[in-house]
C-alpha cells in the first residue's frame, strides 16, 4: 500500500483521482486504506455491516489497469463507495435493516444506482446500516443495533441512511448512496456534517418506483455530490417513473451575479412539530445573510400547514410500516424493533376511509406547500429543528418518531430537489441548512449549495477518529 493512501482519507474525490492519474496512488491502495480504516473505526460507529472483499478487490484492480492505461471511465473510477442496505447490489445482502430478513440470499441483480456506479468504475465496498424498514429517522435497528455519530458517540447519526452518514463523516469511503422518503439522506447528512441531495423524484432511478422515495447521493462536499449525481441520475427503464435524461448537462458554478438574481424564501417554521432552536435559527440566518450580501432578495415565508398537518402524514407512514411488519412470519414479527412495532400498531385504528381521507389531506397540503413557493426561486430552511438526540433513541419524540422530519418531509411530497449542507456547529454537533428548488432544478440547487459552501469559509473538521461520548445530547419531550 502506498504510504500516501491514508493522507487521502476525508479528502475530495478530485484529489483522490488526481493521485490515481499521477501514479502516486492506485485504486487498490485506496481500497486497502478503506479496509484498514474500517477495521479501526467501524467497531465504534457500526456503520458498514457488510463488505464485498472479493468483488471490491476485483473492481479496484480493474480500475487500476484503466488508470495505468490512461483510460479511466470518469470522475468515480476507482473511488471506494457504499450503498445503503435497501439498495440491491450484486454479491451483497438486502436486509432492509430488520432482523427477520437476516437469512435472505445475497442479491443477484443490481438496482439502478448500484449498476450506474459499477458502470462508472466506482468500487462498491459494502452496504451501510439502516433502521427497520427505513421507517425511522435514527440509527437504531433490530438487526444492526445502534449506529453512532462519529462527531459524538452518544449522538444519533440520524436516518434512515444512518450508516451512510456516519461512515462518510468518519472518512470510511468517499461517497455513498442513500434513500430518502421523508428526509432520509438529508437528516443524517445534517447530523453528520456532510452533504446530501434528495433529487427531483424520478431523476435518480430506483426500484421499486415511487412518487415520494428517491435514491440520493451523499458525500463530504458539494463537488463530490455533483460527481456522484451525474453518474446515478442516468436513465433506467426499469424504473417506470424515471425521468428522461437531463438535457442540462453538468452543474455550473454559481457566481455572485447568479445569486444576485434570486428571490430566496426563508422558511424557519413549518406550522407544526418541534420548533427550530436558537443555534439552528442562527445558522439559517447566517446563510441568508451570505446570500443577501451577494444581492439576493430574502423573502420571509409562512408555512401554509396547519398544526394538525402531521397527523395525516403520520397515518401514511404508519400503514406503510404495519404492512411491511405484517408481511413477516409470526416469529419474524417478534424480532422487529419493538418501538417501531408499537408505533406502527396505531395503524390498526385506521379504517380504509380514514386512510383515504389521510391521502386526500396530504395531497391538499402538498399543493398548498408547493403553491407557497410560487413567488420564490429557492427555499432556505433548517434541515432539523435541533442538532442532536441520543443514539439509543428512535427519534426526537419517540412516540412520533418521524415528526422531527417536518422541514424535510414535504419536499418528498412535492417531488422537489432538496439538499442538506453543513453551515455551523452547536456544541460540537454540526448544524445544517436546507436548499430546495422547483422540480427539475437539481443543477441549480447544487450550484447554489456550492456557492454557500464557498461562502461558509471553512471545511468541517470531520472526525476521522470518532470522538468520545460527551453526553451533551437530549430528547425533546412531547
Amino acid at each position: 500500500m502506498a504510504s500516501s493512501s491514508f493522507s487521502h482519507l476525508g479528502r475530495p474525490i478530485s484529489e483522490l483521482t488526481a493521485a490515481f492519474a499521477a501514479g502516486d496512488l492506485t485504486p487498490v491502495d485506496a481500497l486497502e486504506a478503506t479496509w484498514e480504516h474500517r477495521a479501526a473505526v467501524d467497531p465504534l460507529i457500526n456503520a458498514v455491516p457488510y463488505v464485498d472483499v472479493d468483488g471490491a478487490r476485483a473492481a479496484a484492480e480493474q480500475s487500476a489497469r484503466r488508470w495505468a492505461a490512461g483510460e479511466p471511465r470518469g470522475a468515480l473510477d476507482g473511488v471506494p463507495v457504499t450503498v445503503k442496505d435497501s439498495i440491491n447490489a450484486i454479491g451483497l445482502p438486502w436486509r432492509h435493516g430488520t432482523k427477520p430478513n437476516e437469512h435472505l440470499p445475497v442479491a443477484t441483480v443490481d438496482a439502478p444506482p448500484a449498476q450506474r456506479l459499477r458502470e462508472a468504475g466506482a468500487v462498491i465496498v459494502g452496504k451501510t446500516s439502516m433502521p427497520d424498514f427505513g421507517m425511522l429517522a435514527s440509527g437504531v435497528s433490530s438487526l444492526y443495533g445502534i449506529v453512532r455519530n462519529p462527531w459524538d458517540l452518544a449522538a444519533s447519526p440520524g436516518g434512515s441512511s444512518s450508516g451512510a452518514g456516519a461512515s462518510l463523516a468518519a472518512g470510511l469511503t468517499w461517497a455513498a448512496i442513500g434513500t430518502d422518503i421523508a428526509g432520509s439522506v438529508r437528516l443524517p447528512a445534517a447530523h453528520c456534517g456532510i452533504v446530501a441531495l434528495k433529487p427531483t423524484q424520478g431523476r435518480v432511478p430506483h426500484l421499486a418506483p415511487s412518487t415520494v422515495r428517491s435514491a440520493g447521493p451523499m458525500a463530504r462536499s458539494v463537488a463530490d455530490v455533483v460527481d456522484v449525481f451525474h453518474v446515478v441520475s442516468g436513465f433506467d427503464p426499469r424504473d417506470t417513473l424515471a425521468l428522461a435524461p437531463d438535457a442540462g448537462g453538468r452543474v455550473d458554478a454559481f457566481t455572485d451575479d447568479h445569486v444576485s438574481t434570486l428571490r430566496v424564501g426563508l422558511l424557519t417554521e413549518m406550522g407544526y412539530g418541534i420548533p427550530a432552536d436558537d443555534p439552528t435559527l442562527r445558522t439559517v440566518h447566517a446563510a441568508a445573510r451570505a446570500l443577501e450580501g451577494a444581492g439576493a432578495e430574502i423573502v420571509p415565508m409562512r408555512s401554509p400547514l396547519a398544526p394538525d398537518a402531521y397527523d395525516a402524514l403520520d397515518a401514511l407512514y404508519l400503514v406503510r410500516a404495519l404492512a411491511e411488519w405484517e408481511a413477516h412470519t409470526a416469529e419474524g414479527r417478534e424480532s422487529v424493533l419493538a418501538p417501531l412495532v408499537r408505533w406502527a400498531a396505531n395503524a390498526r385504528r385506521l379504517s380504509a376511509t380514514d386512510y383515504e381521507r389521510a391521502l386526500l389531506r396530504v395531497a391538499a397540503d402538498q399543493q398548498r406547500f408547493a403553491a407557497a413557493q410560487n413567488d420564490v426561486d429557492v427555499v432556505l430552511s433548517p434541515v432539523l429543528p435541533t442538532a442532536a438526540f441520543p443514539a439509543e433513541s428512535v427519534g426526537m419524540i419517540p412516540e412520533r418518531p418521524l415528526e422531527h422530519c417536518s422541514f424535510t418531509a414535504w419536499f418528498n411530497q412535492t417531488g422537489q430537489p432538496a439538499l442538506s449542507l453543513p453551515f455551523g456547529e452547536d456544541g460540537g454537533h454540526p448544524v445544517a441548512v436546507q436548499v430546495a428548488g422547483p422540480r427539475f432544478s437539481d443543477s441549480a440547487v447544487l450550484a447554489l449549495a456550492g456557492w454557500l459552501e464557498r461562502s461558509r469559509g471553512r471545511v468541517p473538521d470531520w472526525p476521522l477518529e470518532p470522538r468520545p461520548v460527551s453526553g451533551d445530547v437530549w430528547v425533546v419531550q412531547p
